[in-house]
């Protein structure tokens, strides 16, 4: 009986020897195979990769291709100076010509030659243009009134409107007295500035007041109105838009004529 147990139990030993080998075979296996299979790279990492190596090496040989022209002809300091202050100065020109379109008004005009019409939101006005003639004379012409509409009808006051030209100062909307930019260096071309503003005509009334007002209770007068428009204006410290003052209308102002008792 003893030795029959202890055969059972030497069978035991062996079969638990037996698995723990074949467990350690099958491991090592594993891991061989694990050592010699290397891992697949990403197509789509492999062509960024390349791509980014080929970018390098252009960007190298543009930068050989360069060098040379510098070492062969050094500028001096003062054509360094002169070259940061034009670059600025274009930097600068091209900022405010972007800005034309956020703060753009129907009355300013940037171009790089004067004006021979009127804006296309002021088309009914008397528009007068001044254009060179002969000599140092200037011919003053007026376009044809055929916007009214009746027969009969008249304005209370009459205007008259035209492009200014030689405008250099200003009143901002803080009310201080700002310089205007007449013109804009913008690469080759330069740009000027041009407002088109609307005044009283005081060449037809001599006395300047209103038409059709009942001069015994009223005394009336026709006065130049202003309103505020986005311009380049340039002050000691800096140079942008700014709200500024033109002229822009013609209007009448009334008062009541006192009664003698």
């Amino acid at each position: 009986m003893v030795t029959f147990i202890t055969i059972l139990q030497v069978n035991l030993v062996m079969s638990i020897l037996l698995y723990v080998m074949f467990l350690m075979y099958l491991y090592g296996i594993s891991a061989s195979t694990m050592d010699t299979q290397r891992p697949t790279q990403d197509p789509i990492n492999t062509l960024i990769i390349k791509l980014l190596q080929a970018d390098i090496s252009r960007s190298r040989q543009k930068q050989d291709d360069v060098l040379p022209s510098y070492t062969l002809n050094p500028p001096s300091v003062t054509d360094y100076k002169e070259n940061i202050s034009d670059q600025s100065m274009t930097d600068i020109s091209t900022e405010l010509l972007r800005q034309h379109k956020r703060y753009n008004s129907p009355r300013v005009l940037l171009s790089d030659r004067p004006p021979l019409q009127p804006p296309p939101l002021y088309l009914m006005d008397d528009f007068v243009s001044n254009q060179d003639g002969s000599g140092a004379n200037k011919t003053r012409q007026k376009r044809n009134t055929e916007h009214k509409s009746y027969r009969g009808e008249f304005s209370v006051c009459d205007s008259v409107s035209l492009w200014v030209t030689d405008r250099t100062t200003a009143v901002d909307i803080k009310g201080q007295v700002v310089k205007i930019l007449g013109s804009v260096n913008a690469g080759r071309t330069n740009i000027k500035q041009y407002f088109y503003e609307t005044r009283c005509d005081t060449g037809k009334s001599q006395k300047g007041s209103c038409r059709g007002i009942d001069e015994k209770h009223w005394n009336s007068q026709c006065k130049t109105s202003q309103t505020f428009v986005r311009a380049l204006t340039q002050d000691e410290s800096s140079v942008g838009w700014r709200w500024i003052r033109i002229d822009t209308s013609c209007v009448c102002a009334l008062s009541r004529k006192h009664r003698r008792t």
